[in-house]
């Protein structure tokens, strides 16, 4: 059998080693000669991701420790000789160790509870006092009446602090059409009207004994709904139709109160009464007309909780691509780096969006409300893929400059500051949250609400804010990739001269 010098000896030819240094040196001596010797060159923002190995400074001391100390410890030496004592965690020899474990836990605790305490409490106060800044959701008067029903129903609205109550003239919106498109554009929160001829209507059944008169048609609360249903749910409906029973209740008792002792002595005319009792007992009411009801729970998944998953999505994304990236950056050229850190998350995200888009379809939801079925699935995917971009080159523009290490930190806050300006409207949030205008979330779930409910259409818009983000992103990737990218090759160029200036002396 030939052999060569790089060749290991056999064990015909291996002398005994029979010291512990021996051995340390031949295992040495075997990890020297079967390891390839490549230089390797990592990103900044990816240093020591995929070691798993432990640090040359946590095992040197083991190594180098004397005769006299601590027992040396040899990896899983301990899970496969039982008879060795086993080490816990607060034994001497693990004092090195135990100071590194203490020493990461502590800063991410730290850094946990100082995030716990500057973004959720962000969150926190965006839900703290909104049953306090009720009066800001606007609700329109139209008095189309002009008598005492009108009079009174407006004149005890507007003395309600609850909501901000207003007169708006009945020729500003003549039709019932009118209001509704005002609402849907967003003009108010909600519309009272009082109906046309509401007093004469009331008189006249008084008058004629109709027993068919109908309380309720005399007002009606207008409002949409799937503008914002936590909004309406926990607020505008409820004080909204307090108000108005309170209001209605006492027009019908003093009114009831006025006509009968008017007419006690009218015979006749207490003869029809007790034929329409409907025109005495409760004889104001209203009725609520929802013109965009949030007929679809599962919709709740879409304009929300779907986001958070989505930018975990784009994390997740983020992280791998992180990952690889390190794998073929070293032989990239410095532009060919860069348009692979701008064009491969792009293409995932474009794959995920859509997929993620479909997950809406066995579920039954409506994406023909304001489109075409077919239109406004494919005008929600787009339009999910933007907002998966935006989010995901946040992530991939933070890792670059603060590293693996930190970036989950970074995602944290991300969800938090979108969360905070979508879980309520800003009329409901003190005035700082009014940032949340230019966020992503905001974007995406007034752009499907306007697919899936027919809200106010501001597509346009969305995209528009969308897209800007996105080209935002790409530029800062770039610049800071640029800048990592330099510094990465310089640190390699100054690693090679100082290794060719040692072998030079070593060879000296």
């Amino acid at each position: 059998m030939s052999s060569s010098d790089d060749s290991l000896p056999t064990n015909k030819t291996m002398a005994p080693i029979t010291s512990e240094p021996d051995r340390q040196d031949f295992h040495q001596t075997m990890i020297d000669v079967n390891a390839p010797q490549t230089i390797k060159t990592k990103m900044p923002e990816g240093h020591a991701a995929n070691n798993i190995q432990p640090a040359a400074g946590t095992v040197a001391p083991s190594a180098s420790s004397s005769s006299g100390g601590p027992p040396k410890l040899d990896k899983y030496a301990y899970s496969m000789d039982c008879s060795l004592p086993i080490p816990s965690v607060m034994s001497p020899e693990m004092a090195h160790f135990r100071k590194i474990l203490f020493k990461i836990l502590l800063s991410t605790m730290v850094l946990l509870i100082v995030l716990m305490w500057t973004c959720f409490t962000l969150y926190w106060g965006s839900l703290w006092k909104s049953n306090k800044y009720t009066n800001k959701l606007t609700v329109r008067i139209i008095d189309r009446d002009g008598a005492g029903i009108g009079s009174y129903v407006s004149q005890g609205l507007l003395s309600e602090t609850n909501l901000r109550y207003f007169v708006t003239s009945p020729n500003e919106l003549p039709t019932q059409a009118d209001v509704e498109h005002d609402l849907v554009e967003e003009g108010a929160w909600a519309a009272v009207i009082i109906m046309a001829g509401a007093t004469n209507a009331l008189n006249h059944a008084r008058s004629v004994g109709n027993a068919s008169y109908n309380a309720s048609s005399a007002i009606q609360l207008m409002y949409p709904q799937a503008r914002q249903e936590t909004a309406f749910g926990s607020y505008l409906i409820p004080y909204a139709q307090a108000a108005l029973g309170a209001i209605t209740e006492q027009y019908s008792a003093q009114s009831a109160a006025q006509y009968i002792l008017a007419n006690a002595r009218n015979v006749t005319a207490m003869n029809l009464l007790a034929r329409a009792p409907t025109t005495i007992s409760n004889c104001l009411s209203f009725t609520s007309v929802n013109i965009r009801p949030y007929n679809q729970p599962v919709a709740s998944a879409i304009t929300l909780v779907g986001l958070i998953y989505m930018t975990i999505f784009a994390f997740i994304i983020t992280m791998t691509n992180s990952a690889c990236r390190e794998i073929i950056a070293p032989f990239l050229t410095t532009r060919a780096y860069i348009a692979y850190r701008l064009i491969v998350p792009l293409v995932l995200y474009l794959v995920i969006s859509f997929f993620l888009a479909m997950i809406n379809l066995p579920f039954k939801v409506d994406f023909g409300a304001h489109y075409t079925y077919a239109g406004g699935f494919f005008l929600w995917a787009f339009t999910l893929f933007l907002g998966m971009s935006s989010q995901g080159l946040a992530t991939e523009f933070a890792i670059t400059l603060i590293g693996p290490k930190f970036v989950s930190f970074f995602l944290i806050m991300l969800i938090i500051a979108n969360v905070s300006v979508v879980a309520l409207p800003s009329d409901l949030q003190p005035w700082i949250f009014r940032y949340g205008v230019a966020m992503p979330f905001s974007q995406l779930s007034k752009a499907v609400r306007t697919i899936i409910f027919n809200t106010k259409n501001e597509v346009a818009r969305n995209l528009g804010i969308l897209l800007s983000w996105v080209v935002v992103s790409l530029i800062t990737i770039a610049i800071s990739t640029w800048a990592t990218r330099r510094k990465a090759v310089n640190a390699h160029r100054q690693a090679m001269v100082e290794r060719e200036s040692n072998e030079k002396d070593h060879l000296a």
